[in-house]
């Protein structure tokens, strides 16, 4: 899709856009040297803040930092002896690092200069709490089955229930689905307006404990139990507050990066041999 992977740098520019800018401090500071490479502090920080936050949060501990800057080192042993051998002069290396490149710096390009088109107000968090269709109260319901392949069957349990026999035992009795077999019949809760229709429309009218009438659906005939009814109320404004901020972030971001997209097609030339993705090297 068009935008997909504009989300992976909204998600990223949340933590950043949102926040404040990182400062690395005395980037210069050398921490390590190997061989002729040396590792800085703003190394060191670069590698923390590609930490999940619980990792960065541990790093307030002296043993933790000095295990990063180890691994660091480690990691910076093998890339000095790979150059040794002439590893970073290879096609698929160099290819490779242009992919994490390209990455990183149109992730930091998107943070450093439309990061600010990303600020969402009060007032258009609090409108987008209002006027949203998806923030709602809701009402969902649940029900029993008992399903059946034909409708002489189902009139003949529908019958024994009118009598008063146990829909649970009938459900494992003669249902043939898997949730009449194992659970009585009983499903799990679901909204309302997001079941089948036939369903839905079948138990509209039922009060609690009340059991419809046959209803053909999905190549079998239904018999239905209203179990429970209940409503979740719209949630609080203060609740989902830093969700919708951080949702309108990315929205934002999205929009702003498609907009400079399109001013960037008009100043720097594209060149585009789509038909040799017809084929592939190996």
């Amino acid at each position: 899709m068009r935008r997909s992977w504009i989300f992976i740098f909204g998600v990223l520019l949340v933590l950043t856009v949102v926040c404040s800018e990182r400062a690395f401090g005395a980037e210069d500071e050398i921490l390590a040297k190997v061989g002729n490479e040396v590792i800085t502090r703003i190394d060191f920080e670069a590698r923390r803040d590609r930490l999940p936050p619980a990792a960065r949060e541990e790093l307030k501990d002296f043993e933790k930092r000095k295990l990063i800057l180890d691994t660091m080192i480690n990691g910076r042993l093998f890339v000095v002896e790979a150059e040794n051998r002439g590893l970073n002069e290879k096609p698929y290396v160099k290819a490779g690092l242009r992919v994490l490149r390209d990455d990183y710096i149109t992730q930091e390009f998107v943070r450093a200069y439309l990061g600010k088109k990303a600020e969402v107000s009060e007032e258009e968090v609090q409108n987008h709490y209002n006027t949203d269709p998806e923030i709602r109260e809701r009402e969902f319901l649940r029900i029993s089955q008992i399903v059946v392949e034909k409708e002489g069957e189902a009139k003949e349990i529908l019958e024994r229930l009118k009598k008063g026999e146990p829909f649970k035992k009938l459900a494992q009795e003669r249902s043939i689905d898997p949730a009449g077999q194992f659970l009585g019949g009983q499903l799990e809760w679901f909204e309302k307006g997001k079941g089948e229709k036939e369903i839905e429309d079948a138990v509209a009218s039922l009060e609690q404990g009340g059991i419809s009438g046959i209803t053909k659906a999905k190549g079998g005939y239904y018999i239905l139990k209203l179990d429970g009814r209940r409503i979740d109320p719209k949630p609080p404004y203060q609740k989902i507050r830093s969700e919708l901020i951080k949702k309108l972030a990315v929205k934002k971001i999205a929009e702003a990066v498609d907009r400079e997209i399109e001013d960037l097609k008009k100043k720097i030339t594209i060149e585009t041999f789509y038909e040799k993705l017809g084929t592939e090297n190996k």
